[in-house]
């Protein structure tokens, strides 16, 4: 699946928490890292698989050297590509970021 990238990358590493729904519609939660992120979108190792289409929420507490304050983005996302990928996370995700908020750190997301 080609994807149109509408926005410049940025490398960046944060920790991401990727949550989802199963077919059956299970919860399920993983933890990975984001290495790159543009105005629409990020790029995620993880140590699952996730098909394209599914709709995921990211979870990411971006530190307060970069922010001045720490801040929690979470993310309304969709999956868009998958590769496999080295390192300890063994898949690459891309996802197309379709809705966010941002919020302080203390307040719940």
């Amino acid at each position: 699946m080609n994807c149109l990238r509408l926005g410049i990358r940025f490398p960046v590493e944060f920790p991401v928490t990727v949550q989802w729904k199963t077919r059956p519609g299970k919860v399920r939660q993983i933890r990975g890292k984001i290495t790159t992120m543009s105005g629409n979108g990020v790029f995620m190792r993880l140590p699952s698989q996730l098909r394209p289409n599914t709709r995921v929420v990211l979870t990411v507490s971006l530190p307060a050297e970069i922010t001045k304050v720490p801040l929690k983005l979470r993310c309304q996302a969709r999956v868009v590509s998958q590769r496999e990928a080295a390192e300890r996370y063994p898949f690459g995700i891309g996802a197309v970021i379709d809705d966010y908020q941002i919020r302080t750190a203390r307040t719940q997301v």
